[in-house]
């Protein structure tokens, strides 16, 4: 679970560095990159998922990390009224901070133990 709360929070830390709608990810120049791009200064909600998703596969070994993607997305469905991550982040009115305490909140609900089925 920590590994889940740790990529919430590193996509928090980068939509905090800069926040983009209609795109994963944005160069200083405007235009659309990858999100795991040198060159990307901003990421939509999708984008720094995705970014931060490539961080913890480099650190560990190249292996993608499945099970915390997992977890993290089950968190955060919890907070995004949309079945689109990036429907949710474009929605007319979002606002960073807005996408930022999404994932503030995500975070502490994936620290948590699993909860036994009723």
């Amino acid at each position: 679970m920590a590994r889940a709360a740790d990529l919430l929070l590193r996509a928090r830390d980068l939509v905090t560095a800069g926040w983009t709608q209609a795109a994963d990810a944005r160069a200083a120049d405007g235009h659309e990159v990858e999100p795991w791009a040198q060159d990307a200064v901003s990421w939509s909600l999708l984008g720094a998922i995705v970014a931060a998703l490539e961080e913890q596969q480099a650190r560990a070994g190249g292996e993608l990390p499945l099970a915390d993607l997992a977890a993290a997305l089950d968190a955060l469905a919890a907070f995004v009224d949309d079945d689109s991550l990036s429907v949710w982040n474009d929605r007319r009115g979002r606002t960073a901070r807005e996408v930022e305490a999404v994932l503030s909140r995500a975070a502490t609900v994936a620290t948590r133990p699993p909860q036994p089925p009723a």
